[in-house]
């Protein structure tokens, strides 16, 4: 044994890129492709289930976008609760029950026959699917060498949009098929056309949610086959353990019988208060305005668009099956972003590459607008292609930036409640394009939506995205997790006057809850009403504003600080 102190991620970074990375990574990978089938399913399968359960309303607009919400709202409480459990039971423990829960519960999905049950057991499943995402991302950061981090972060989220994909190529021939599939659960649909005339279907998307059980199975593998963080251990006081892993570690890389002694090790030490609240205080507000608005925009418009995207290409005149190709090759487009993202973030920076994913993003939207027409599928797979680029690229760079805004004792709490947060965004996009779709603004003559008109106010978030990443974002790329805990308790802020803030950003979430999703939801009648897009905009612009109001100030002041 070395008498020489050290830290986690020292070993980690010393030892490099070796097995014991790539079976994280495929760990990992297999833990995102479930999740990312289990939330993109809905979309896949929104408009064949609105006609199984609306027959006689061929355009259920707000009710149709509500299908995803439902699962998202269950994302964000899985999200904030799963979140603090990891930081308290391990990011082994907590995965296991995120996956194997949102199996279970997605099984029951496949027998409802009306909303209200569909909707109960979206909501449900969504704990689990809301709780695993910022899990496996906080242990690609703790468990991957910082140079290469947000590699191995955005690579990792490639395979979230891969259960995207494989959502789309699994829901498009099953829900197209034209006799059931399994007679008796795939019962025949007759349902109205938006001409009056009416259809026959078979409810085979049954089907696609009996597949969507299958992470039970994985969740009791993974329970077997994964280890803890060395990060988590030591974090924990447990240095024994974190010690013993960073030796398996080393010989199982090195083939060597060199061992970690856990009296040399040394902890960066725990925030002076925990849970979610000192995420607001002086010290962290201004990270935690840079990840949060970010994704927020994300979430909005890569969910939202998601939710529609069938409808736009099937208001033009292509088929749902032509309709949901387009989608799946609009998640093609995202994979390829994703896996790209972390190269570039490695090289040019975090800040940078964020900024320019923005800017990247309006450009493709514009493009998207002018260009998408009907009786032209292969100038549409084109666009399809970098709609999804542009859209998930941005989300994407957003990821490596939040488990390194935050120590590791408040690390998946950090990242957790940022992904919830960002997610009342995603449940409230759908309904609210879906609102905005129904407006007088962005109908034809014929009485359509005018998606190419509409899908212009997606600028709207991107300009502010872009704004928000000049003012708070940092650079973090290439430091370990040691250093930036190091830079920031050099600008000595308080880590225990969060509390007024985060009751502050509770309430901003929850008036974004009622503007923009029980409203709509619950008044008939409300995208006819006058005051329903400003009072919408108002939700949604909301927390912008609190961190404008609240972040600016205190990230004029750190920067005073490291100028003096």
């Amino acid at each position: 044994m070395d008498k020489k102190e050290f830290t986690v991620s020292e070993v980690i970074d010393s030892i490099g890129i070796s097995s014991h990375t790539w079976v994280i990574f495929v760990i990992l990978a297999f833990a995102m492709i479930f999740d990312g089938y289990d939330f993109m399913i809905v979309n896949s399968t929104n408009l064949f289930v609105a006609h199984t359960f609306w027959p006689d309303n061929p355009n259920p607009g707000t009710l149709m976008g509500s299908l995803t919400t439902w699962g998202l709202l269950g994302m964000v409480l899985g999200g904030a609760v799963g979140g603090i459990m990891s930081d308290k039971i391990g990011r082994k423990k907590m995965l296991t029950i995120a996956v194997i829960f949102y199996g279970v519960f997605t099984l029951p999905q496949a027998f409802s026959n009306d909303l209200v049950s569909f909707a109960a057991w979206r909501l449900i499943a969504g704990f689990g699917v809301g709780s695993c995402i910022p899990v496996v991302t906080t242990v690609f950061s703790e468990s991957m060498p910082s140079k290469q981090r947000g590699v191995f972060v955005t690579f990792g989220m490639a395979f979230m949009v891969v259960g995207w994909v494989l959502a789309g190529l699994i829901a498009n021939p099953i829900c197209n098929a034209a006799a059931p599939i399994i007679p008796g659960l795939c019962n025949e649909v007759t349902y109205v056309l938006a001409d009056g005339g009416t259809a026959t279907m078979y409810a085979n998307w049954r089907l696609c949610y009996l597949i969507g059980a299958l992470p039970i199975v994985y969740g009791i593998l993974l329970f077997f086959v994964m280890h803890e963080t060395p990060h988590w251990y030591a974090n924990n006081g447990q240095l024994d353990k974190a010690c013993k892993r960073l030796t398996e570690i080393e010989q199982a890389t090195r083939h060597t019988s060199h061992e970690y002694d856990p009296k040399y090790l040394i902890v960066p030490p725990k925030p002076a208060k925990v849970g979610p609240s000192v995420l607001f205080s002086s010290k962290f507000i201004v990270a935690t305005a840079a990840v949060w608005t970010s994704y927020f925009v994300g979430q909005f418009c890569v969910y939202g668009m998601n939710a529609w995207l069938p409808a736009w290409f099937t208001g033009i005149g292509y088929s749902p099956s032509e309709a949901v190709t387009l989608q799946t090759l609009n998640n093609v487009g995202a994979i390829l972003s994703n896996i790209s993202v972390g190269f570039v973030s490695d090289r040019v920076g975090r800040k940078r590459t964020l900024a320019g994913s923005w800017i990247f993003c309006i450009v493709a939207i514009i493009i998207c607008s002018l260009f998408v027409a009907p009786n032209n599928f292969v100038l549409c797979i084109g666009l399809m292609l970098l709609f999804g680029f542009a859209l998930n690229f941005a989300i994407t760079a957003v990821q490596p930036m939040m488990p390194e805004a935050y120590p590791t004792a408040i690390r998946n709490t950090g990242t957790s409640w940022c992904q919830a947060f960002a997610r009342f965004g995603g449940s409230a996009s759908s309904i609210v394009l879906g609102g905005i779709a129904g407006m007088a603004l962005f109908q034809t003559a014929e009485g359509a939506t005018n998606w190419s008109m509409l899908v212009l106010v997606l600028n709207v978030p991107f300009v502010l995205g872009f704004i928000c990443c000049v003012l708070f974002a940092r650079e973090t790329s290439g430091k370990t997790m040691d250093q930036l805990a190091a830079e920031e308790a050099k600008l000595n802020n308080s880590e225990t006057d969060g509390t007024a803030r985060f009751i502050m950003i509770l309430v901003v979430a929850a008036i974004l809850a009622v503007l923009c999703i029980v409203c709509p939801l619950a008044v008939q009648g409300w995208t006819k009403l006058p005051i329903a897009l400003p009072v919408m905009a108002i939700g949604v612009l909301l927390p912008f504003v609190y961190f404008f109001v609240f972040a600016t100030p205190q990230a004029l002041k750190d920067k005073a600080k490291l100028k003096a």
